[in-house]
């Protein structure tokens, strides 16, 4: 056997790295008005510029850091014939060096260190197929470190996507996730490229796979992570929409994420009636509430059901914002039915009869809804509980305004409680009024 020089084959091994162009883009998705980026740019991102200094500096000290490399007397004249041919960019007469000393080639080291100028032939030479070839050579020697492999396949990925090669490119991210199944880079990269081949459910499946991968690690996902994923989401109509923009949200709470991240969920489940009614209720609750189009949307809705008083009250309050003009024809073409919106002497006197004896779960929750929309949250909050206890009423509807008007009074606790309870198709929006709540001082 004889040690190879440890200088001779660290300096081949340096002239590996790869450096993957940035091919950063930004996609604006409908129903919102922030720029989604997509992962396209992830070679061009600073976590990724990271990876690969670090792949260089693993090059270089590959043979030095402890160890050792040993070829067979067999194979020792031709690996040393290849790397002098890879050395030299002797491109005639590398095919056939590297195949004599794959013939020959009887340890693993012998077929890593192959593999090694094998890829290095095939990236001098902008061989991508060559490179795919030469890094699974590597795997198989058993001589490469996890690492190094996935940080190869990953920049492969890049390229070939540069390159528009996409089912090559999810083949060299999937194999890099074969090496490291929880690598978020390369989740990521191969959401973008399913992405980019039209497979935005799968595509939005990996993004959340990235995100628990992050959060395992003790990482906050990146803003842009998750408008991406909630972008592709949104577009695809994806069922992953509710959970991908719950988490942005509850990572990064500011009014603008609020109300997109509710916005799309609202519109990829086509919510209308009381569901669309009470996420535009935490959207009001959140300061979300952006323009004339979503004071509008809110206020017919809520007409519609016959929620005067609140109707009315979130027309004040947009128009006192200075977020809507009241005088507009689209909201005073209301203002017949607003008219008979119930003074709070007759609110009240209906509560008080809900409440007896005599009075129905049904009559409860009107007479909560009603109280509800005026802003007397903690007047609502027994009348919903007796909802419950009545009877006759969808339970899980009763509890989910129970919560919010809980939330609304500052009843932290018992707003948890109450939420929690809530199963069934009011489950999701009492999971994003849960993340508001959460946040409350």
């Amino acid at each position: 056997m004889m040690r190879t020089s440890i200088h001779t084959l660290a300096v081949a091994l340096a002239a590996l790295t790869i450096s993957a162009p940035a091919a950063a883009q930004d996609d604006e998705p409908r129903g919102t008005k922030n720029t989604q980026t997509t992962i396209r740019g992830q070679s061009g991102s600073s976590a990724s510029k990271s990876t690969e200094q670090a792949q260089t500096t693993q090059a270089e000290d590959k043979l030095s850091s402890g160890r050792k490399v040993e070829l067979s007397k067999e194979a020792r004249k031709a690996i040393v014939e290849l790397q002098a041919a890879v050395t030299n960019r002797d491109v005639a007469s590398i095919p056939g060096k590297l195949a004599a000393a794959q013939a020959v080639a009887r340890t693993n080291d012998d077929k890593y260190v192959i593999a090694i100028y094998q890829t290095k032939a095939a990236t001098d030479a902008s061989d991508l197929a060559g490179m795919r070839a030469g890094i699974d050579a590597l795997r198989a020697s058993g001589g490469a470190e996890n690492a190094d492999l996935l940080a190869r396949y990953n920049n492969l990925g890049k390229r070939l996507y540069d390159a528009k090669q996409y089912d090559q490119a999810a083949a060299a991210f999937e194999a890099g996730l074969s090496v490291d199944p929880g690598n978020g880079d390369a989740l990521k990269m191969l959401a973008s490229t399913r992405e980019t081949q039209g497979r935005g459910a799968e595509a939005v499946s990996l993004m959340a796979k990235s995100f628990v991968a992050a959060k395992a690690a003790g990482v906050k996902p990146k803003e842009n992570d998750y408008k991406f994923a909630a972008r592709i989401a949104y577009d695809s109509k994806s069922p992953a929409a509710a959970d991908v923009t719950r988490a942005w949200i509850a990572d990064y709470p500011n009014p603008t994420n609020w109300r997109d991240g509710l916005r799309i969920y609202r519109d990829v489940n086509g919510l209308e009636g009381d569901a669309k009614i009470d996420v535009m209720r935490l959207a009001r609750a959140a300061n979300a509430l952006n323009g004339e189009g979503d004071y509008f949307a809110y206020v017919s809705e809520l007409v519609t059901r016959g929620y005067l008083n609140e109707a009315k009250a979130v027309i004040a309050e947009g128009a006192a914002k200075k977020a809507i003009d009241a005088n507009k024809a689209a909201f005073k073409q209301f203002a017949p039915k607003l008219a008979k919106a119930p003074a709070r002497t007759t609110i009240d006197a209906v509560a008080k009869q809900a409440l007896g004896a005599a009075g129905s779960g049904k009559t409860a929750m009107e007479a909560g809804d009603t109280l509800y929309g005026i802003g007397a949250f903690a007047e609502a909050a027994p009348l919903f509980k007796a909802a419950v206890a009545k009877g006759g009423v969808d339970a899980n509807l009763a509890n989910l305004r129970l919560g919010m008007a809980l939330a609304r009074s500052g009843d932290k606790a018992g707003a948890t409680a109450a939420l929690n309870a809530v199963t069934g198709p009011q489950a999701n929006i009492a999971k994003y009024w849960l993340i508001w709540v959460n946040g409350q001082a």
